[in-house]
């Protein structure tokens, strides 16, 4: 037996193009038989673990990076620690011991990336790398910086060098997990689960024609045309976090949150979180107009409610929206449901949403839905660990 905290969301988005494919459309999937509006599982993501810093949510020590710039890290962390080596042998020391650390080829052409960290060769592989596993391995690099070679040649520091890199001591990684397919030590199996954020109805992709004035310019032509592509959906949104995975993940971090607050920052970044694509073009940045969360020990994806898609001339989707989720969580209750679960309801619109109501407790504020959920989850969560 497990016990999971499953969230649903429908979200508004005006029209945006949050999540581009290769040609620059909006990613798209047929669902129903008819094209919708997509976002990705993995640019959600990406925007709930920014959102984590930018909110202040999760102190930034505790948190991780995915780059290939590990190398130019460890060699900036290592260079605060022996300023004496220099950029080239700071950058040689670190190369040694990520590559040993990891497994990780490198690419020399990296080197001429711009980037934020000291100049370095780039990995191949893009890795999810803790801060306070950086800091570890510079550690460990500035024992070794004299000679590097030899230090690595010893067992007991390669294996050091090693079990840093391994270490699961980030929210994050122990949220969102780590893959790293040259090395089974470093990979992590995740605690979340996050569906790709679908319309619930037909989406038409409209093209927007734009130029742009040359003021300095005497004659009326405009100094540059194009077109982008945009759509204005309603989606519906899903994510699962997993107690005891999370509770297992956790099991090396060293910084000052409990799993209740982990899980409330999640649920936070959930609701607050959007991908930033063409963000300064379309300022779509809105939050969920019906929020779920749901402490349960079966968790279901709820986007069967929309298999056929909403159809309106008028009025808005979400009114028809609230009123299938609803029939799709008593009719799936019904069937399969967890007698034990325990739900939570926040809406900005009770009007449109009211046949949601009897689906859940309803709450007034994000912060109150995130404490009430989280805190079921951890006691929930004890008590599972309690049994093995």
């Amino acid at each position: 037996m497990t016990v999971h905290l499953a969230l649903h969301a429908l979200q508004t988005l005006p029209p945006s193009n949050a999540n581009r494919d290769d040609l620059g459309s909006p990613k798209t999937a047929v669902y129903g038989g008819v094209p919708r509006a997509r976002i990705s599982s993995q640019a959600w993501k990406r925007a709930m673990r920014t959102h984590f810093t930018t909110a202040g949510l999760v102190p930034a020590q505790d948190l991780s990076e995915r780059t290939r710039q590990g190398i130019g890290w460890i060699a900036a962390e290592l260079l605060e620690r022996k300023p004496e080596l220099g950029g080239e042998n700071a950058a040689a020391v670190a190369e040694a011991v990520l590559v040993c650390a990891t497994g990780a080829a490198t690419d020399s052409a990296g080197a001429r990336r711009k980037t934020t960290v000291a100049p370095a060769s780039a990995t191949r592989e893009t890795l999810f790398l803790g801060r306070r596993q950086i800091a570890r391995l510079a550690e460990l690099a500035a024992d070794g910086a004299e000679d590097i070679t030899i230090f690595l040649k010893k067992k007991e520091n390669a294996a050091a060098v090693r079990s840093a890199a391994a270490s699961r001591d980030a929210v994050d990684i122990a949220l969102f997990g780590r893959m790293v397919a040259n090395d089974d030590d470093l990979t992590l199996d995740a605690a979340v689960q996050v569906a790709h954020a679908l319309a619930v109805h037909r989406t038409p992709v409209e093209t927007d024609f734009f130029s742009a004035v040359d003021d300095l310019a005497e004659d009326a032509g405009a100094g540059i045309i194009g077109r982008r592509e945009f759509l204005s959906p309603t989606l519906y949104r899903h994510a699962v976090l997993t107690g005891p995975d999370l509770a297992a993940n956790l099991t090396d971090y060293a910084g000052t949150m409990t799993l209740e607050q982990v899980a409330a920052a999640f649920v936070r970044a959930f609701a607050e979180s959007v991908p930033g694509g063409h963000i300064t073009s379309y300022a779509h940045t809105t939050r969920p107009t019906v929020l779920i969360a749901t402490v349960t020990g079966t968790p279901l994806n709820l986007v069967g409610a929309y298999e056929s898609p909403i159809e309106t001339t008028g009025g808005g989707h979400l009114p028809v929206a609230a009123q299938r989720l609803a029939e799709h969580i008593a009719a799936t209750a019904s069937a399969y449901g967890d007698p034990t679960a325990r739900s939570w309801l926040l809406t900005t619109d009770p009007r449109a949403t009211e046949p949601l109501h009897t689906t859940a407790t309803r709450v007034d504020s994000l912060a109150e839905l995130a404490t009430q959920c989280a805190d079921e989850l951890a006691r929930r969560t004890d008590a599972v660990r309690g049994q093995r």
